[in-house]
């Protein structure tokens, strides 16, 4: 099967989505096409997301940490997040702010200019994000990327963004990670206030992946149904919790987790039949990079249901006659 015949099942392939169900999209800025469910829309991209699958690509996080409910709040996180001025702070202008003189400008720029922000208050004023990416990336590819993903994503808001690094963080214990704190005031110059959904948090990721690669980070953005790990690490305030060795339940009954295995098992067994379907097709294809993509699909297919691959099956076998 030639190259075009290829990309058409490839972007039919895309266009049906798993569980890509459209929510309420929030404001930001005027609707782009750029991309389709917040991903690429041509066949290219969809080959790069399947093969991040494949090579298990470092995934890009973009997590929502909170949001300040008043200036108050606003500050104590921005205070933080600069470790009390001793890390500088990054605006939407490219202006930079250290030490605590510069931050209590900037408190006075945030609370008064645009849409004031009471000292406190009843909702959200302020959204906090952390991006970040594993140990090792480039800390300074990993801060221009999050720079340009902020500008495409909240212009029109006032925003100040810090790196934190392990070297770098005062902390007591800094992240191995490297990663940057994004503090986003809710309403824009007009008053219009963010309001991130699901589908918004995917497109993010996707978006921030992208401006990674832009940028020599090889990074994905795909789900964990889509990579068979269903399951979540521990929240952050989790970990704290347990830190301090405080005494943890479980609210869900022997039932509800059944019901919740099942429902988890049909999932992955619809996102097996889906790579299933493609990797027939991939197979087929003149271009021997489609035929290893789809070698490379039957492969996380059968890891997924406890089956051994080809190679490991080769490796075992080979042990197995050393051992004779």
């Amino acid at each position: 099967m030639n190259r075009e015949q290829i990309d058409a099942y490839l972007l039919r392939w895309d266009a049906d989505g798993f569980n890509q169900r459209q929510t309420r999209r929030m404001h930001t800025r005027p609707a782009r096409a750029l991309k389709q469910n917040g991903r690429p829309n041509d066949a290219g991209g969809v080959r790069q997301r399947l093969n991040g699958i494949v090579r298990k690509t470092p995934q890009a996080m973009v997590r929502i940490s909170g949001g300040g409910r008043g200036m108050r709040r606003i500050r104590a996180h921005l205070d933080y997040i600069s470790r009390h001025g001793q890390l500088p702070l990054e605006d939407q202008d490219g202006e930079r702010y250290v030490g605590k003189d510069d931050l209590a400008w900037l408190g006075y720029a945030w609370q008064n200019g645009g849409t004031p922000i009471p000292d406190e208050s009843g909702r959200r004023e302020a959204l906090n994000i952390v991006l970040s990416m594993p140990a090792g990336t480039d800390a300074q590819s990993l801060q221009r990327a999050a720079r340009d993903f902020a500008r495409e994503e909240f212009s029109g808001h006032q925003y100040a963004m810090a790196l934190h690094t392990y070297l770098d963080d005062p902390a007591k214990e800094p992240s191995p990670h490297p990663h940057v704190h994004l503090c986003v005031k809710i309403a824009d110059e007009e008053g219009r206030r963010l309001n991130p959904r699901k589908e918004d948090l995917r497109r993010w990721r996707e978006r921030f992946a992208g401006r990674l690669h832009e940028r020599g980070i090889d990074a994905a953005a795909s789900s964990r149904l889509e990579r068979f790990q269903p399951k979540r690490g521990t929240s952050q305030g989790l970990h704290h919790l347990q830190a301090r060795g405080a005494a943890l339940f479980s609210g869900t009954t022997k039932a509800d987790r059944a019901a919740l295995h099942e429902h988890s098992r049909r999932h992955e067994a619809a996102m097996l039949h889906r790579y299933a379907s493609i990797a027939r097709i991939l197979a087929s294809a003149d271009d021997a990079s489609d035929r290893l993509l789809a070698v490379g699909l039957v492969n996380l297919c059968q890891r997924a249901m406890g089956l051994p691959v080809e190679r490991e099956r080769a490796a075992s076998h080979e042990r197995q006659l050393r051992e004779r």
